[in-house]
């Protein structure tokens, strides 16, 4: 099949690209960019008229947890391939910290073929840095590359053994892998369950600190300049962390970070009345650090925006502040959260489509992110001023543990296509 998608504001952050045209797909990729042209491609089979809609490449998202295996209840790869899509979403990474977890190369290939069978977005698996996440052994990591893992983590828990991570990142250094990891300090931060500070006293709730997050990060970065291994820093919370990134990039360190798209959009105080759907890890730090990450990202010095999706059931999330179980629905999210900071906070439009695209495609060396001729024809069609509500009832994860429920939201994904083929389409109810 070919198709011509045109009257569209064609948006390509790899190129700085922002002005109307078409696009011409064929056999799943895209074939020819005709910018100012505003009908249809002639040698086309069908055509779309785009209606004045951006068309951008899909999302990429690189941190994406599921159930599947062992908690199909939370969320297998169809579903959250569903969600994904809704919001744009047409690749992303899958954790390990599964049941069991993936940490050898049949497991690796088990999320390869099933995701191929079931799910609408393109899946990648991660391999876990050790086994069993335990941090005491380190795993597979050239097998399950060679199967297909496209980095390496220990999750949301770092590797607590500074030997063992060192170990686990030269070599994936001698393979060119690249290792995520969270940047945490377990011994100031694991009792915490939200900020710590002024508002987690009143409220009589642990903290965790922001200088767990500054150690953990030095440590890995010194460890990472040592060994010369590629480090992605996971879901970055304060703009200091992003500091010690930059020093040490300026030394020539292969070092690059991510923060959570809800981490951009909330704020410690809409932990507000102990709502748990806003308990995350990294908690949601106050106003000031919000807005330095913002900042930040203007600046270019965030690599990427990840969803953070973490589906939990509601048994797990109806509870007590301080034991019910950390982390947030996130795919169908992530887009209307940044182009909240484009339409209120003065981020550019590119600039954030960067950080979801171009800016992750090219940590995974992966082709697509990016309209250009020979690349994959995964792309999304979405109004960035459009106005809806979130209702966690509508959403398509299994889990719809949100922290934006409820909340009025811009920026609305009116049609994903992946290879070429529409995967998701918005109807308006």
């Amino acid at each position: 099949m070919s198709l011509s998608i045109h009257n569209a504001r064609l948006l390509d952050p790899a190129t700085g690209m922002d002005e109307p045209g078409a696009i011409f797909i064929d056999k799943g990729k895209i074939r020819d960019i005709a910018k100012g042209q505003s009908g249809p491609h002639k040698d086309a089979r069908d055509s779309l008229d785009a209606g004045g809609l951006c068309l951008a490449p899909g999302l990429i998202d690189l941190r994406v947890k599921t159930g599947e295996p062992g908690d199909e209840q939370k969320e297998t790869l169809a579903t959250a391939s569903r969600a994904a899509v809704a919001g744009g979403v047409t690749s992303f990474v899958v954790m390990p910290d599964t049941r069991p977890t993936l940490d050898d190369v049949a497991l690796v290939r088990f999320i390869t073929e099933r995701a191929r069978e079931t799910a609408k977005a393109r899946i990648y698996p991660s391999g876990a840095l050790t086994v069993g996440l335990n941090g005491e052994q380190m795993a597979e990591i050239g097998l399950m590359a060679d199967a297909g893992a496209v980095l390496f983590t220990n999750g949301d828990v770092p590797v607590p053994n500074a030997s063992i991570m060192k170990r686990a990142m030269a070599y994936a250094a001698s393979r060119g892998a690249l290792v995520m990891s969270r940047p945490d300090d377990r011994a100031l931060s694991a009792s915490g369950v939200m900020n710590a500070g002024a508002f987690a006293a009143r409220a009589g709730l642990s903290g965790m600190p922001v200088e767990a997050e500054w150690i953990g990060a030095a440590r890995d970065v010194m460890l990472a300049e040592s060994t010369g291994c590629r480090l992605l820093l996971d879901q970055v919370s304060t703009a200091r962390t992003l500091e010690i990134v930059a020093e040490a990039r300026a030394r020539g360190a292969k070092v690059h970070a991510t923060v959570a798209a809800h981490t951009l959009f909330f704020n410690e105080r809409d932990v507000g009345d102990y709502l748990t759907y806003c308990k995350v890890n990294p908690p949601f730090r106050d106003e000031e650090t919000r807005q330095g990450l913002i900042d930040a990202l203007k600046r270019g010095e965030i690599d990427a925006v990840v969803s953070a999706h973490d589906p939990q059931p509601p048994e797990e999330k109806r509870l007590p502040f301080g034991e019910a179980a950390f982390g947030a629905a996130g795919l169908e999210t992530t887009l209307a959260a940044l182009m909240s900071l484009v339409n209120d906070a003065g981020l550019p439009l590119l600039d954030a489509l960067a950080a979801v695209t171009s800016g992750p495609a090219d940590l995974l060396g992966l082709p697509q992110g990016r309209l250009k001729p020979g690349a994959p024809a995964d792309l999304i069609l979405f109004n960035p001023g459009k106005p809806w509500l979130c209702d966690r009832e509508h959403l398509r994860s299994r889990s719809t543990n949100s922290p934006f429920d409820g909340r009025r939201l811009q920026g609305r994904v009116m049609r994903t296509l992946v290879g070429g083929e529409t995967v998701f389409e918005f109807a308006a109810s």
